[in-house]
């Protein structure tokens, strides 16, 4: 078992979990950092909705997976919980659910999430998520009804650890599930390290070799990432003359809140587009993307804005109102004004949700 240990005075011990005061905690985490799942294959996760009614219960979280479109089913337990068990028959109860919807149906079901989301469909949010130029919003929609079509479902259960009659227990429906169902198990550890919180996430079970997903017409290649905003700037160059002072303006401004720790910086090129992800420190999530598209674009993550920079957030909605969505572009004649709100929302975001003064 995955776990850690601290070496005093020349002795090594291994630490003892501290847990999750309430269930809630758990279920907070794995909604905005679905990343940290180590599920076979690495799917980008994109959560639609939290606590979205299935029949007669109501599913912890609904999330895609932005490459293949398969519908992920998440439920969280702690393992103190005595209805921990009934988890299983849960998320395959929620999984039974989905499985009778078509994509008009799923879109339905998940339409009051998704634009609690400020997006207008699963695909435009999903597309936010997705962070990636190679992303195609028709092919992805291809995916996800065929997914839903053929059954093609994945099944996460997540708890703070595992008892052995649960693990048995999921051990015993993969083996005999088909391969249009993945049934994951996984745990998450929280660990008390010098006054830090460090969480270990561990897939339970050995990996099933899951189907690979029939494709859908000709499939994108997957983006090139690397650090820095090095790449971006040189696509500047194939642009049109135009655009190079906007381009330019945006790349600068992007380098220079890493330059200040205020993020960290992640090209992405493929096809014919180029983004730069400006994370908050720390986070594989930022507060917007800048793209390459349009002669130079912005896109804004609303609901990180609305964890990370809440009071600034405010004060764009005040001057710039409706701007500040979930992947759409921003249009100002005014960006000065508009990448100067940004930066104070990083400022904030990096002082723990505290606007400066």
């Amino acid at each position: 078992m995955t776990g850690i240990w601290s070496e005093s005075d020349g002795i090594w011990r291994a630490l003892a979990p501290v847990g999750f005061a309430q269930e809630q905690q758990l279920h907070d985490l794995i909604e905005r950092n679905p990343a940290m799942l180590p599920l076979a294959g690495t799917p980008k996760l994109v959560v639609l909705g939290s606590e979205v009614r299935c029949g007669t219960g109501y599913a912890d979280l609904i999330a895609v997976a932005a490459d293949t479109g398969t519908p992920v089913i998440i439920e969280i337990k702690l393992a103190s919980n005595t209805d921990r068990r009934t988890v299983l028959t849960q998320v395959l109860g929620y999984a039974a659910y989905l499985r009778r919807l078509d994509i008009s149906g799923f879109e339905a079901l998940l339409a009051p999430h998704v634009n609690g989301q400020h997006a207008a469909s699963v695909r435009e949010l999903v597309n936010a998520g997705a962070e990636s130029p190679a992303f195609d919003q028709e092919t992805f929609s291809t995916s996800l009804a065929a997914a839903l079509e053929e059954g093609r479902l994945r099944c996460v259960v997540v708890i703070d650890s595992a008892p052995d009659d649960l693990i048995e227990l999921v051990g015993y429906l993969q083996d005999i599930s088909n391969d249009r169902l993945d049934l994951d198990l996984v745990t998450v550890s929280a660990y008390d390290i010098d006054g830090r919180r460090v969480l270990v996430p561990q897939l339970v079970e050995p990996e099933r070799v899951a189907a690979d997903a029939p494709p859908i017409g000709p499939t994108a290649p997957e983006p090139v990432v690397t650090p820095g905003a090095g790449k971006f700037a040189e696509s500047i160059s194939v642009s049109p003359p135009d655009k190079h002072d906007l381009l330019r303006r945006l790349h600068q401004w992007a380098v220079e809140l890493e330059s200040a720790s205020l993020a960290t910086l992640q090209t992405a090129t493929g096809q014919d587009r180029c983004l730069i992800r400006v994370h908050i420190p720390g986070q594989q999530r930022g507060l917007v993307t800048v793209w390459n598209e349009n002669g130079g674009s912005v896109s804004p993550y609303r609901t990180v804005f609305e964890q990370e920079a809440p009071a600034t957030l405010r004060t764009i909605d005040e001057r710039l109102p409706g701007q500040i969505r979930q992947g759409n572009y921003l249009r100002t004649e005014n960006y000065d004004e508009l990448l100067s709100l940004l930066r104070d929302a990083y400022v904030e975001a990096a002082r723990g949700g505290v606007q400066a003064d």
